[in-house]
Formats: structure tokens, sequence, C-alpha cells
């Protein structure tokens, strides 16, 4: 019944837009016969062409002085394009009206320290932790405005969500500039998507242009910002065992930024009484140029300023991040911060984004005491904020999952938390000199005349959803369901962080899945970007640390970064839990392919040795070296096949001396080539005595299948939706029903789908031929102990009447799309007759 209403609708649409062309074009043409007929003969002119290029009388060297014109024509337009986002540094009629602080991630929750300075034609971000592409939304940014980013530190944290931007922007985007840190565009170069060979060489829509603080600054219309390089002294006594731990590159670079001084105002009393007349000259003349009259006298810009200076002007920010004590003290010897600590200048704004364990140090406070004005705002962002839920997407929508089963979704931290956020001051917290903030508070540096626009609010108030009648009937019988569901074996127990594909989406974050195999031991299939924040939310903080101290291994099923760009937060977090904890550290067991082992030497070779804080199993598969060729050139090495992987193996016979058989409740694990890319595997294991099945990305695999028999879970991805088969087969996925088949094949008890495509945000399309087997459909922050397994394939028709809006934008979606195929077979029949 939903697809004929929507086919309905389709057809309808269709009409009335063929009626409006169709009336445009009437009156087109009655106001303008001779623009109608030029484009006719124009067309006509066109269509000439074409015949005479496909009947090979246009001379290869016309067709390429036409392409070489095109190509100057769009190298122009470019040009122009640029030069309007980007004027000249001494641009006056660019000078920013109005210009604000606006914190993005207060450094707790799901994004670590972030925050962005606004004006009305530019974003400057300063930092870039995982999951900014994905909430820059909350403060309505779009990633192509984002063309300058600030990074205080070269460290993880700071630069983990510089691919998803770049990622997220158009083709034609203007090239996004680093500043600060070192090194990030030659890692961004290794971890760009598909680096492998079954894709070739693909590049960012959006070029990098690599600003070092070697540079010493950077000016635009807008502001000027002064690179400050704090440099400890180097430790040349460190034994071996320290200087694993140091950061290749140590130096961390504080930004002092200072806005230009804005535009004063064009009186018109002082135009009247000077008999300016009005046209381009008035713009001249604010635009700092001087103009002649028509009747010769000359006017310069001061005679038509008013005299009124613009109030609350903030232009003085100074951005900082210490990593250790000693970078305090090169910032307290910093020439560039001389002038403010001696008092001959004054900040009016300073943002740490330093830790507390700095913060709190003799050094920082011997700094905030010569920094001691009331006049200056400091801005504290880091991890000891106030933790506060405000990604709305995120918690309203689990909000709705436990409504519906409170076993299958568990409150998200900080548990209860209900309130209105906003960009006012009313959840920050202040401490000493410094003011806690929190997520999406705005401060201003300069706040123009006219300031207009809609507020930004995010309601998480507990407030029960709004559900028709039949969705609460509908989820009144389930829960019976669930209390009289037997709760006979807890474990193995998996958890759902991320169920998207290739980009996150506002309620799907992309590929993470924990599978735990007791209380005490755990394992993690593949670690997307925001793996971490989505942890922190189920767990909280402290569980957390726990969860990361029991975590014994990680499997990586490819080296897609939706798939293993939040690795190395789990590396950092998990070394801190087990200081935090006071337990000795164990090496994390990673199993993973060569091509997932690339950046991670990448990232030791330019930002922070963590190859030793892990035990790797490479499951690629080295070939021996072939035999020098008789006939070939004296000298000359024979160049070695590239490293495969197996069509299954068994990954147990390769584990290292720290693996526990026992500790780990883990029998079974075999890493299962699929059709995905050339390096990509699933994994077959048997934890806690059940078996669990993981497809990774793939096609439809027989291998798979063949070694998954029997299994208690299979967990399959499904990008797309029935009748995009040749999409799927395309870029090597599978669809709803090839899933299902996979698990049939498979004899597979239950089947849980996950891996859905971003134009699915909510929900995928929901077929009812789903209903007849315990398939169920993964959402993010699912966590199903293994007897509740039955349940989650219950949830299926609550889905369907609870989303029946979204489920219904699907149907016309897939009704518009059948027209459009039926029409498009229909021209080829017309041409071929």
């Amino acid at each position: 019944m939903l697809g004929a209403i929507a086919r309905k609708t389709v057809e309808n649409r269709i009409l009335v837009s063929r009626h409006l062309i169709s009336s445009t074009s009437c009156l087109f043409k009655d106001n303008n016969e001779e623009l109608l007929e030029s484009i006719k003969e124009r067309i006509a002119r066109n269509r000439r062409i074409l015949q005479k290029h496909s009947s090979s009388h246009l001379k290869a060297r016309e067709v390429n002085a036409s392409i070489s014109n095109l190509r100057q024509s769009m190298a122009a337009v470019q040009k122009k394009q640029k030069a309007a986002h980007e004027p000249p540094a001494n641009s006056i009629v660019n000078i920013p009206s109005q210009v604000s602080i606006e914190v993005l991630g207060n450094g707790t929750g799901l994004l670590r320290a972030c925050f962005i300075l606004r004006t009305p034609l530019k974003t400057y971000m300063f930092n870039c932790p995982e999951n900014a592409c994905r909430f820059l939304w909350q403060l309505r940014i779009r990633s192509s405005s984002v063309v300058d980013l600030f990074i205080t530190s070269a460290n993880w944290d700071n630069i983990a969500g510089i691919s998803s931007i770049l990622l997220s922007k158009e083709s034609n985007a203007l090239s996004t500039r680093l500043h600060g840190a070192m090194n990030i565009k030659h890692f961004l170069e290794c971890i760009r998507p598909f680096q492998d060979s079954d894709y070739g060489s693909c590049k960012y829509p959006s070029q990098v242009e690599e600003r070092p603080y070697t540079m010493e600054n950077y000016e635009d219309a807008g502001l000027k910002v002064t690179y400050i390089p704090l440099s400890p002294p180097l430790n040349i006594g460190s034994n071996n065992e320290k200087s694993k731990n140091v950061k290749v590159n140590n130096v961390d670079i504080a930004f002092l930024i200072e806005m230009k001084e804005a535009a004063r105002r064009i009186d018109t009393m002082k135009l009247m009484e000077l008999k300016v007349p009005k046209g381009p000259l008035i713009g001249k003349l604010k635009s700092g140029e001087a103009v002649t009259l028509p009747d010769g006298r000359t006017i310069q810009p001061d005679q038509v300023f008013s005299s009124d200076k613009v109030e609350g002007d903030k232009p003085l920010l100074l951005v900082t991040e210490c990593t250790t004590e000693d970078h305090v003290k090169a910032l307290i010897d910093s020439s560039s911060l001389q002038p403010f600590l001696n008092g001959e200048k004054q900040l009016d704004y300073m943002v740490h984004i330093s830790d507390d364990a700095v913060i709190n140090t003799p050094t920082y406070r011997h700094l905030m005491e010569k920094l001691n004005n009331p006049s200056i705002t400091h801005l504290l962002i880091n991890g000891g904020n106030p933790v506060i839920p405000a990604v709305e997407s995120v918690y309203k929508h689990t909000r709705l999952l436990r409504s519906i089963a409170p076993s299958l979704f568990p409150a998200l931290h900080p548990i209860d938390w209900s309130g209105i956020i906003t960009q006012n001051e009313e959840l920050s917290q202040r401490q000493d000199q410094f003011i806690r903030v929190a997520p999406m508070q705005r401060y201003w540096m300069r706040r123009g005349a006219s300031f207009n626009e809609e507020p930004i609010v995010n309601n998480l108030l507990a407030a029960e959803p709004e559900l028709s009648d039949k969705a609460k009937e509908l989820i009144k019988e389930y829960q019976k369901l669930e209390k009289e569901n037997k709760m006979d074996c807890e474990f193995p127990k998996l958890t759902f962080f991320g169920t998207s594909s290739a980009v996150p989406s506002k309620y799907r974050n992309v590929t993470g899945y924990l599978v735990e195999a007791s209380e005490n031991s755990a394992i993690l299939i593949d670690v997307g970007e925001g793996t971490y924040g989505q942890m922190r939310a189920v767990f909280g903080e402290d569980g957390c640390k726990q969860l990361l101290v029991n975590l014994n291994c990680v499997l990586i099923t490819h080296a897609h970064q939706d798939h293993m760009n939040g690795l190395y937060t789990i590396i950092a977090r998990r070394k801190e839990a087990f200081e935090s904890l006071g337990a000795p550290y164990r090496p994390l067991v990673l199993v993973c392919n060569r091509n997932v082992l690339k950046p991670m030497k990448t990232y030791s070779i330019c930002f922070e040795n963590i190859e030793h804080l892990l035990e790797i199993v490479d499951i690629s598969r080295y070939p021996l070296t072939p035999p020098g060729s008789p006939g070939g050139p004296p000298g000359k090495r024979p160049r070695l096949p590239s490293p495969h992987l197996p069509p299954s193996r068994d990954v147990l016979q390769d584990m290292s001396s720290s693996f526990d058989k026992k500790a780990w409740k883990l029998d079974e694990l075999k890493a299962v080539q699929v059709h995905h890319t050339r390096m990509a595997n699933g994994f077959v294991m048997r934890v806690a005595g059940k078996r669990i099945v993981f497809s990774g990305d793939t096609k439809p695999c027989d291998l798979l299948v063949e070694e998954g028999k029997d299994a208690d879970v299979l967990v399959h991805e499904s990008t797309f939706e029935d009748g995009h088969e040749a999409d799927a087969m395309r870029k090597r996925h599978s669809t709803m029903g090839q899933a299902v088949d996979v698990g049939k094949r498979m004899n597979a008890k239950h089947i849980i789908l996950t891996h859905f495509s971003a134009r699915y945000p909510k929900v995928p399309v929901l077929p009812e031929y789903l209903d007849k087997e315990n398939i169920g459909v993964a959402m993010d922050m699912l966590r199903v102990r293994f007897d509740h397994l039955p349940l989650v394939s219950k949830l299926l028709p609550i889905f369907r009447e609870v989303f029946v809006a979204e489920l219904f934008e699907l149907t016309i979606k897939k009704e518009q799309r059948v027209l459009k195929d039926k029409e498009l077979s229909e021209k080829r029949g017309q041409l071929k007759a």
C-alpha cells in the first residue's frame, strides 16, 4: 500500500513539474521571441559542430584548441571565485563586521577540544578532532566553508578529523590551509581514501596547502595571525625506554590573532553636505579610495566617514596548548608574548587547550599571575569541563530507541541529563580566572550593529516521544516479550558503535563493533572515526577506562578510513586507562593486513611512536623472492610480487605469547578473504562458545558462507536496498536481499544487518520478507546480550510505524528511480527504431 501511495505521489509531482515547464516556456516565448530564436540558432549550430566532429571532419588540433580555451576559461572563473573569497590583505571593504569565538567541542563526550573563529565571510577552525565534520552542522557550518585549520600540537586528537573535512568538500572547493604543526599533509596523503591498487590514486576534492610555524605569520583581509612555536629543551640524557614515548615533533604552536580595525561607516549627512552623487563613487569611498566628483572636487574617505567608533571591539586573542610544563616556560619566554606580560599591550581573550595536569603546574600559575587582568577573558577547553550531551540528533534518537527497547539501548552518559543548550553562558563553570566552557557557547570579539539571526538551540529536555496509537500498542506487546525473555546467557555481548557506511550521518556513525566474551575480555572489530566517542557515551568515563583495560584485541577488516581511522585514539586512550587505574600495561593485539599497517607506520614516523604499544599480527601473505631471470640484465634485482591475503587463515596460530585462550574465551579466529578491495577480509570467531561471523565490506561471498557455516550470529553489511544491485556490484558491496541470502546459505541462526548507506540516515528500507527470519537491523548504540538476540528481529514492525515518514520518503525516491529508468529505456527504444 505504501508503494502505491508513493507511486501516485511521484506521478503527481511529475505532472505538476511538466505543467510548470510548459507554462514557463509559453511565457518566455511570448515575452522574448528574439532571445528564443537566438537560443534555437545556437543549439542548431552546436548540433552541426557535433555532427562535424563525429564524422571526423574536425581536425584534432582544433579540438585540442577548443579544450585549451575551455580550460583557460575555467581557470579564469576559478581565479575570480578565489579572488572574491580571498580578498587582498589590505582590503578595507572585506574587514568583517562581526567576529565570534564559538565552541564546537569542549573536550568531553563525543568531541575533543576544538573551536571556531567565525566571521560573515570565513570560518577559521582551531584543531580538528574525530567527529568534527559530523557535528559541524550543530553550529550551522558546512565543511566547504572551513578553509583555514590551525593546529596547536601535532597529536592525533587535534588532526583526526581533517581527512573527513576534506572528503566532504565539493570538487571545486578552495584549497584548505593547514597552519602550525608540520607533517600533517604528508600523513593525509598516506591515509587518503581508497589508497589500494583496486581504486588507484584518489585525490581529496580540496587541495591542501601546508603553512608550518616556520612561516611565522598569516594575514588576510580580516585578521593577522602570528605563529609562536613552543619548543622544550632537548632531553639528551633520556634512556631508550622513555624515548619511545617522545613525540617526533615536540613543538607546540600558540597563535596570536589580531583583528583588523573595523571599517568606519559612511555618514550620509556628510555625503549630502559634500553633494556626493549616488552610485559607484560612494562604493569607492567605502573601500578607502579618494574620488573626483563631476565638478572637479576631490573627496577623501576621511571626509565622509563617521566619527563614531565601533564599540565593544576585543581584537586580540591568544590560543595556546602546552602539552608539558616545559612548553609553558617556552611560552613565557617567547618574544611575541613579552609586550603582554610586561603590560605594554593587553589581551582580550585567551583560549587555553592544555590539560588540567599542565594548568595546575607552578609554571602555568606563574603565567596566569602575569596575565592577571580583569579585562582578559580566559576560556578553558579540556577534558575537565562540564560533560554536556550537546549533539541533539544522537541523544534524542537514542532516547526514542530506548523508549521502545530499554534492554537493547542503554541510557547514554551523562545519564539522565535533561535541559536546553544555547550559545549563552548558562552551562559554563567558573574556576578561578578560567571559564570552563560548554559546547556551542559563543563569545564576541566584534558584534555588528545589526545582528539578526535565528538562535541555535538544542532541546534535550526529557520528554515523551510523540508516537501513534498503533506504535504504542506495538511497543507494549514488544516490552511484554522483553520481560518474558529468558536471561540465561549474557555472553558474548555485542555492541554496535557505528552502523553507517563510508561517511557518518546525523544519526549513524561509521563502522565499529564490540564483542565482550566475559566481564574481563573484549574484542573490537573495525574502529571507524568517532568510535571512542560513541564508547564514551555508552559506558561513561569510568566504564570506558575499564573496558579499554579489558580490551585484548582489535580486528581490522580492511584499510578504508571508515573502518580504521579511530584506531589511533583507542590506542592512546587505552594506554591512559592503564596509567589511570595503576595497572601494568599489556600490549594490544592488532590483527590486520599490510594496508592497515602503512598509515600506522607513517603516523609513528611523522608524529608519535605507537607501534611499541601493540603486538601486530599481519595476516598478509608475503611471497618468496623469485629467482633472478637468467636472460635478464646482470645485477638487476627482480621485482617482488605484492603481498596478498590467503583465502582463509587461522589467526590463532599466529598469535603472540600474550594470547591466553582461556582468559580471552576465544577458541577460533579465522580471517576469510572477501570481495571488496584486494586486501579485505571478514572474520569468523568462536567466542564464549558461540560462533560469530563479521562480513566486513563485501559483495556476496561464497567462501564466507562456507567458512561461517552454522554460525550463531552473522553480522553482514547491507549498504544498499534491493534494486541497487548494479551500484552494489560496482562498489563491491551487498544489497539487503543479498546479505539475507548469504545468511540463509550459511544457515546462520541470527542475522543482523548493518553498514547502511548514508542515504538512509535514520532507518533503511524494511521489506516484509525480513519478518520471516531471525533478521534484525542494527542501530547505533544497540547493545545486545546473546540471550536477547531474538528480540532484535521483533523491532522491525515497530520501526515501520515509528519511522513511517522516513520510510515513505525512501519509497518515493525508489518510485522516482523506477520511473526515470523506464523513461530512459523507452527513449533508447525510440532511438533504435
